[in-house]
């Protein structure tokens, strides 16, 4: 699994800063700036709280910038009734105004993902201190606002990992492979989809199904040729069967 800074770079690279909402449907509601939120502060908020995760200070940042950022979007859209998400990529942000057309739901993207990013930011927080609940609900929140998030989804799937709910962790990790597919930058896909593999792999391998397992980190290796952790994980998993055969 990736390191915990890894984790937070990658993150903060798949969920990359939009200037405005893209895409137009009958469902969506441009961003505007009358919710008086500022977002450079904000954005200096989310920073100072990445900061102080990486130097290991995880409840300074849940409590201090992380719950700023939270108490600004909810109180700003808490209540509103339209459907509000958070999108990085123009195939996201008409996925989602797809899915409330369909659900005829008048829809907002905001223009930043920042109020997602605090949610997830305070989940892997969260995990960090072992408080897996408390991050659970906060990912689940973070996919709430954009339920096609590659990283969201792996990050819960890790969370599920920890409470050993291996059949709920492997179902979230493919639907991060298939997010990755379908919806993330090209840039970034193939780490996020590598990233999902692996998570399934890691739940395989708990589960005794090695033939799966191998055929997960293989795939990783497919599309990312060398991938370090993938062909470590393929050496244990090689170790495991040559236990079993003597």
């Amino acid at each position: 699994m990736l390191s915990s800074i890894a984790r937070i770079a990658v993150a903060l690279l798949a969920f990359g800063w939009l200037g405005a909402a893209q895409g137009q449907a009958a469902a969506q509601t441009p961003p505007s700036n009358s919710d008086g939120i500022d977002q450079a502060v904000q954005d200096q908020l989310l920073q100072e709280a990445v900061d102080q995760i990486k130097a290991g200070s995880f409840a300074d940042a849940i409590n201090g910038p992380l719950a700023q950022i939270i108490h600004t979007y909810e109180t700003a859209y808490g209540h509103s009734k339209k459907r509000i998400y958070c999108a990085e990529s123009t195939t996201e942000v008409m996925l989602y105004l797809a899915t409330a057309a369909q659900n005829h739901q008048e829809a907002q993207v905001l223009a930043k993902p920042t109020w997602a990013l605090a949610y997830y930011v305070r989940g892997y927080a969260y995990g960090s201190l072992g408080r897996t609940a408390d991050a659970e609900a906060s990912l689940k929140q973070a996919l709430q606002l954009s339920p096609s998030n590659s990283q969201f989804l792996s990050e819960l799937g890790n969370a599920y990992e920890h409470e050993k709910d291996w059949p709920q962790a492997l179902k979230t990790f493919q639907d991060a492979d298939t997010a990755a597919s379908v919806a993330a930058r090209n840039e970034i896909k193939v780490p996020l989809r590598c990233r999902a593999l692996r998570g399934q792999g890691y739940v395989y391998v708990e589960l005794h199904q090695l033939d799966d397992a191998t055929k997960a980190y293989q795939q990783c290796l497919a599309i990312q040729p060398g991938d370090p952790a993938s062909l470590r994980e393929l050496g244990y998993v090689q170790g495991l069967r040559d236990k079993g055969a003597k």
